[in-house]
């Protein structure tokens, strides 16, 4: 199955939308950075000590992940998420083992993985991506009614591209060949630079062949 083929693609929308989102405290942190060199410092000392150590130990998760052989993967990931909290490498961890999930056939168990990333409260745009995949595996499993769900609490523009393709895909399967079309269309049109453009134009080809 090919759920992960436009990776790419989402995680590049992701960077811009966080940049959007976020230019802001950039610039005001720049700013304020100039009076508070000293006590950034240290709190940076302090940030940079507990990220080496968080690192070191998802390096040990990832070879227990692995070595698990997708047997209690969430005790795993649940243990190291208790002590560092959700962060950069516990996302990583569910990501890659939603995918290994996947590979495996077991949507249900991929679903759980990218449920829970959800309910971490990540930032925005992992949180849309994550309701994107997750929206992917139902549609596969024909829970249509739940992937429009995921669909519609997808709010950034960056995203909207791959919005309307899923959509496309549901109402494919519907059998609203009208209402496909058009989702199909609008993912043309707003997808520039999308990864998948050549895939929705022959999806697009053959609804309009069975219309």
């Amino acid at each position: 199955m090919a759920f992960e083929e436009y990776d790419d693609y989402e995680q590049e929308q992701m960077v811009k939308e966080w940049l959007s989102n976020n230019w802001l405290t950039i610039v005001a942190g720049i700013g304020l950075g100039i009076g508070g060199l000293w006590g950034y410092g240290k709190w940076q000392e302090s940030r940079v000590a507990k990220g080496t150590e968080a690192a070191a130990e998802y390096s040990q998760l990832a070879v227990e992940l692995e070595a698990s052989e997708l047997v209690d993967v969430d005790g795993l990931i649940d243990t190291y998420e208790a002590e560092f909290g959700a962060n950069v490498y516990t996302i990583e961890a569910r990501m890659t083992t939603a995918k290994k999930f996947i590979e495996a056939d077991d949507l249900s168990a991929a679903k759980a993985q990218y449920q829970e990333l959800i309910d971490s409260k990540p930032d925005k745009a992992i949180a849309e991506m994550a309701r994107l995949r997750l929206a992917r595996l139902l549609v596969a499993e024909g829970d249509y009614a739940a992937a429009k769900t995921e669909l519609g609490l997808v709010q950034s523009n960056a995203y909207q591209t791959i919005v309307e393709e899923v959509m496309g895909d549901i109402y494919a399967a519907e059998g609203d060949i009208s209402k496909a079309q058009d989702a199909y269309q609008l993912a043309l049109n707003e997808g520039e630079g999308y990864s998948g453009k050549q895939i929705v134009e022959m999806k697009l080809a053959d609804i309009k062949a069975v219309n």
